[in-house]
């Protein structure tokens, strides 16, 4: 009777015990170009007034792969798909399948003044790094008609058109200046291709080179100096190095992780 050798059953058991680098939690490989995710509005509370944030807004999704995560704006995702607490204003909910796709939808709430505000033209970011130069142009109506405008949490000011920013969720809110009333409006600036590649000075493959010596990333160091296989573990890269899990010594800086998350957006480009 044939035995197999004790190294190898060794070598089975270890195997077995491992841990994976992937798991059933982690993005699967859809296109989410044409996933059929989908989110709606199941119902929605305008506010009393513009003195009391009472409004609410209740949505649901469906096709892509369960489970599903929401957010509110620029917010955290998170199960609930119920919001509460909501002033007037134009806000963005974003669903996320298991595939990592994401659909939005814009759900308005309004008060009895009429005070609203829309998207007269808007540009794309194309930057990784500050000074950014995505651009919006609101256009406000109802209320008094005298009007005011701020970005971000900024100071409000006569002109309705900002630059300058960054892509994704920048909110713009308009101000009444007669009764205070104000009307916030959610504007995602969309995003071009930033520039960011593997090969160059001061790109990626310098960056692992200096942070991943020494074995301090993983996988080993030398294959992220290799565009080939750094472009097949470009999403794993982007993981761990946002999360902070890569590299093992030492540490990244915002704006290097800034870099790691444009190049994989942009596609991971090699020159």
């Amino acid at each position: 009777m044939l035995r197999t050798p004790s190294y190898l059953l060794i070598i089975h058991v270890v195997i077995l015990i491992l841990p994976s680098c992937s798991s059933n939690d982690e993005p699967g490989s859809a296109d989410c170009n044409t996933t059929d995710l989908a989110i709606s509005l199941v119902s929605k509370t305008d506010p009393t007034n513009c003195a009391v944030a009472n409004g609410s807004i209740t949505v649901s999704a469906s096709g892509g792969k369960p489970s599903y995560q929401f957010k509110l704006d620029a917010g955290s995702f998170g199960t609930a798909s119920s919001f509460t607490g909501l002033g007037p204003g134009t806000y963005i909910i974003t669903v996320r399948d298991r595939n990592g796709c994401e659909k939005d939808l814009n759900v308005t709430l309004n008060v009895p003044s009429g005070l609203t505000a829309s998207v007269a033209s808007q540009s794309a970011n194309s930057r990784c790094l500050p000074p950014y130069n995505g651009t919006v142009t609101v256009s406000a109506s109802g209320g008094s008609g005298n009007y005011q405008y701020a970005v971000n949490g900024g100071a409000f000011g006569t002109p309705n058109s900002f630059s300058g920013l960054k892509d994704g969720i920048n909110i713009v809110t308009v101000k009444d200046v007669t009764d205070n009333c104000t009307f916030d409006l959610s504007v995602n600036i969309a995003r071009l291709p930033t520039g960011v590649v593997y090969n160059g000075a001061g790109q990626i493959k310098e960056l692992f080179q200096a942070k991943c010596s020494g074995g301090s990333c993983h996988p080993s160091n030398g294959e992220l100096f290799n565009y080939t296989s750094a472009f097949n573990l470009r999403q794993e890269i982007k993981s761990r190095t946002q999360s902070g899990n890569m590299p093992k010594v030492g540490s990244l800086t915002p704006e290097e992780k800034a870099l790691i998350a444009c190049w994989v957006d942009d596609g991971a480009p090699e020159n």
